[in-house]
């Protein structure tokens, strides 16, 4: 499952070309906003020019009386204030004309999340419905001493977001690398430590079935697994839970792993209110259009959003907005 990890889901979003259209409005909008300063830095020039040059009238009318302004001196008054009026005209143009694109960015980010949240929302009720269907009884007697992994149907299949086969999203994006070669922590953020309070509050944690949950599989051939986004099916003996698996392979198969409390951080419920997330704070989110869940850090929130650095991406500059239900706190 940890192999998923570097696999692509789609385009490089750091490749030329292939940004989707809000990124392209958004760096035009970029360019002419440089522009609309460059004009307005003009026109202050020219505001100082205008006042240097009434100074100079007034002093001409001072000591040498009103009749030594010439007419040339108005002229040249004239042409400033003619200048000033002529640049404003046309930053308040541009600037109108930003306005407008910029509308138009804001709606098609509106678009795709309302699609993505659409689409979220009906995955999990379907995941809801199967999940209830294949549960006869909110017990289960799980044969072995630890957990009991299943491997994923399809190895070579990306883990998607949302349930349907060949669903690839409506995001240019890959999902982040991290060489485990190197240490988990990331220069320049605080990893939140383990302490008592939270050992005690996870050994309390119950999950109900139909319960969304974010979980870690016990690694097979000493291979790590990743955290992965499953729906609580039901508790067996010594706090161990059967978890249906969200990714769904070509086949349009799910399967099931038994897993333990310690190993699984539930997630929040649609309408949930939820506090923010000061910036610096290291989490795990889902990343965006696929089943897994990747360390990244907090960049701010908007509107319902967290804005996330992955760990990871190709750009050091690349951040991305996930729902806060999908952000939990971080485990290694």
């Amino acid at each position: 499952m940890s192999s998923q990890r570097n696999r692509p889901r789609g385009p490089n979003r750091n490749s030329e070309g292939i940004h989707g259209e809000e990124v392209q409005l958004w760096e035009s909008c970029k360019t002419k906003i440089q522009g609309v300063i460059d004009g307005f830095n003009e026109s202050s020039d020219n505001v100082h020019e205008i006042r240097d040059q009434d100074q100079r009238m007034a002093e001409k009318r001072d000591t040498k009386g009103f009749g030594s302004v010439a007419t040339a001196d108005f002229s040249v008054l004239d042409n400033l204030l003619r200048k000033g009026v002529k640049i404003n005209d046309a930053e308040a143009q541009k600037l109108q004309g930003i306005i407008e694109e910029l509308k138009v960015v804001r709606a098609v980010v509106k678009a795709k999340e309302e699609q993505q949240e659409q689409s979220t929302s009906r995955a999990s009720a379907q995941r809801a419905k199967e999940a209830s269907a294949a549960a006869s009884s909110s017990v289960y007697d799980f044969d072995g001493a630890g957990d009991s992994p299943v491997p994923s149907p399809n190895p070579t299949v990306s883990r998607r977001m949302g349930g349907s086969v060949g669903s690839k999203g409506d995001r240019d994006s890959v999902p982040p690398k991290l060489d485990r070669s190197t240490p988990a922590a990331k220069a320049g953020s605080a990893e939140p430590q383990s302490g008592t309070s939270n050992n005690l509050a996870r050994s309390k944690q119950t999950f109900a079935r139909g319960d969304e949950v974010a979980f870690k599989p016990k690694p097979t051939a000493n291979e790590q697994t990743d955290w992965i986004l499953g729906i609580v099916q039901g508790e067996g003996k010594s706090r161990r839970y059967k978890v249906l698996d969200a990714d769904v392979d070509e086949a349009g198969n799910q399967k099931d792993f038994r897993t333990s409390a310690s190993s699984m951080i539930l997630i929040p419920k649609e309408g949930t209110v939820l506090p923010n997330l000061e910036n610096g704070r290291v989490v795990l989110a889902l990343y965006p259009n696929t089943t897994t869940f990747y360390k990244a850090e907090v960049m701010g929130m908007d509107e319902g959003k967290v804005n996330l650095k992955f760990e990871g991406e190709e750009s050091n500059n690349t951040t991305q907005a996930v729902l806060r239900r999908h952000v939990v706190e971080y485990r290694g």
